[in-house]
């Protein structure tokens, strides 16, 4: 079971994570996610598994 405080630590990490997916989704015309994640230091695979966790975190919220 999940204690409140990596309950609260779960839930900041998504938000952060939603603002990077805001802000690769909002990233200049024309730059593809692999570099955009090359200049935010993140790997593109931890980019996907970040919006496949927040996507859920999403759905989980309507069920």
């Amino acid at each position: 079971m999940a204690t409140q405080t990596s309950l609260v630590a779960q839930q900041v990490r998504l938000r952060q994570w939603s603002e990077q997916i805001r802000e690769c989704q909002n990233r200049p015309e024309g730059m593809d996610v692999q570099t955009w994640c090359t200049q935010n230091n993140i790997t593109k695979a931890n980019y996907y598994y970040r919006l496949r966790r927040v996507r859920e975190a999403c759905l989980g919220q309507f069920q």
